[in-house]
C-alpha cells in the first residue's frame, strides 16, 4: 500500500485526492489503489538513467569504426543518467507515493529483465520458422548495423 493511504496519524498526505484531485483513471473496477510495489515509476528512470550512463562508451569497448563521444556529451549523459533516477525517487517518496523498499525492488526487477533479455536472443531461430511458416517478411533492422555502414563508406 502506498504510505499515502495510511492512517492521517503517520503524517503522510494524499495528494492524489487533495483538493478534489481526483481524475478519471483514480476511481472504478479495474483501479488498484493500493498497488505500489515495485514501484516502476522508479524503475521506468533507472532504466533510462542506466541506458544514459552506458550510451557513452563508459562501460563497453569500443568496435572499429565507432567514434568516440567528446567528454563534455559524456559528462552531461552521465550527470542525466545520475540525476533524473534520484529526481523521480524524491519525487514519488515526497509525494508519499512509495515507500523505500518500492524503489529497491524495482531496481531489482529492472536488471532482473536486463539479465533475462539474452533469452530473447535463443528465441531468433523459433521466430524465423514462424515468420517462414506464415509466409510474412521480417523487417530489415535499419540502426543496428549503422557503425558497419560507415566503416564500408556506405554511409557518411
Amino acid at each position: 500500500m502506498p504510505p499515502r493511504l495510511l492512517p492521517q496519524e503517520y503524517g503522510f498526505v494524499d495528494t492524489v485526492h487533495r483538493n478534489n484531485a481526483e481524475r478519471v483513471w483514480m476511481t472504478g473496477k479495474y483501479m488498484n489503489s493500493l498497488a505500489a510495489m515495485p514501484s516502476m515509476h522508479f524503475g521506468y528512470a533507472f532504466a533510462i538513467g542506466g541506458t544514459l550512463i552506458y550510451h557513452p562508451e563508459i562501460f563497453r569497448t569500443m568496435h572499429f569504426g565507432e567514434g568516440t563521444k567528446s567528454k563534455s556529451w559524456t559528462v552531461i549523459y552521465v550527470w542525466l543518467g545520475i540525476v533524473y533516477p534520484l529526481f523521480i525517487l524524491t519525487v514519488i517518496i515526497a509525494t508519499a507515493n512509495n515507500y523505500w523498499l518500492d524503489t529497491v525492488v524495482a531496481v531489482f526487477v529492472v536488471v532482473l529483465a536486463f539479465l533475462c533479455n539474452k533469452v530473447f536472443l535463443y528465441l531468433l531461430p523459433l521466430e524465423d520458422l514462424c515468420v517462414w511458416c506464415l509466409r510474412l517478411e521480417k523487417p530489415v533492422p535499419t540502426t543496428g548495423d549503422r557503425y558497419n555502414r560507415i566503416r564500408d563508406g556506405v554511409e557518411g
